[in-house]
């Protein structure tokens, strides 16, 4: 359930006239999601995104996550564009809160089973994915805005630190576990490798496909930051390429690699850093996963993600994980 802005008719052509995007015909929730409450409006010209932008989003962080969806369309990414208003503004308000009206991406996000894990990705996808992720690294290099990543791996600890008291409750010998990993990669962190604005959450539901498995859009920008392209690489590693039995797939991750090199070549100190890079991502979902089973109201609509998932993925990286580049 993602709508927690509810919207009559009325207000949504009322909105509408602050665009030239047509007439007003229609619009449905979308109820996938658990962030912001989003709309599908179809106007006489074509069919709109309309995101109203709730809590979580730090209002001030905003202006750049819709600015970056305007560079990288105007590289011809293939992510949704921004509509100005008739005023010259990407946000605007409505019932009280900021949002945003953006091009519909056609084509469609795989189905996750009942427990969330996916068993129907290919390696066909997984190149795609690389190779989306690639031309959106070369596309940013020259995005001026910034933004720290919070959920990188200089902001493990602090997290951490907010419920570290829990988790031994949790699992016992985990805290010792994850401290270790922390330090591992606070301490080998290399930020002199190339960075710029990454997306952070390529997952599969960010990410639409045709019927015949060609990528069509990419979605969901609300995480990016500042950061370094081998992480953002091996966020989509850990996104994609393990079963649903939370076993690595060589191939698929060869074929992300390939997808990723048929555009930008990771030099051999990125290479070298693959593995740290793995971890790392590894410990931002089972971080974040972890704060979510901890604090999330237990009367939430929210379905809670497994940390078991990524303390898996983290286990294989650290200890039977070769680096394979």
């Amino acid at each position: 359930m993602a709508v927690y802005t509810r919207l009559i008719k009325e207000e949504i052509s009322k909105h509408l006239e602050n665009y030239n995007i047509g007439e007003f015909v229609d619009f449905k929730e979308i109820v996938a999601g658990i962030d912001n409450s989003n709309f599908i409006l179809e106007t006489s010209k074509q069919k709109y995104i309309l995101t109203i932008f709730e809590s979580r989003i730090q209002k001030d962080e905003l202006p750049l996550f819709i600015n970056f969806k305007s560079h990288l369309s105007q590289k011809n990414i293939c992510c949704p564009k921004p509509i100005l208003s008739k005023s010259g503004e990407s946000i605007v308000d409505l019932k009280g809160k900021k949002s945003a009206i953006v091009t519909f991406l056609s084509g469609k996000t795989l189905e996750p089973k009942d427990n969330g894990y996916y068993n129907n990705i290919t390696p066909k996808h997984c190149f795609e994915v690389g190779k989306v992720l690639a031309k959106l690294h070369l596309a940013s290099a020259d995005f001026v805005e910034t933004r720290v990543n919070d959920l990188g791996a200089f902001g493990f600890e602090k997290l951490f630190n907010k419920f570290s008291h829990l988790v031994e409750g949790y699992q016992k010998g985990l805290t010792a576990e994850i401290t270790e990993n922390i330090n591992l990669v606070s301490n080998g962190w290399n930020s002199n490798l190339p960075s710029a604005v990454c997306h952070l959450d390529l997952f599969p539901d960010n990410v639409f496909f045709d019927e015949n498995s060609n990528l069509s859009g990419v979605i969901d920008f609300y995480f990016s930051a500042n950061d370094l392209l081998i992480y953002d690489f091996a966020i989509i590693v850990n996104a994609w390429c393990f079963d649903e039995n939370n076993n690595f797939s060589e191939e698929k991750f060869l074929q992300m690699l390939k997808g990723y090199q048929e555009v930008r070549e990771f030099s051999e100190s990125e290479k070298e850093f693959l593995k740290t890079s793995l971890i790392s991502a590894s410990m931002r979902f089972l971080l974040t996963r972890l704060h979510d089973v901890f604090f999330t109201p237990k009367d939430s609509i929210v379905n809670i993600k497994n940390p078991q998932e990524y303390l898996e993925k983290l286990r294989y990286f650290t200890k039977k994980y070769d680096n394979k580049i």
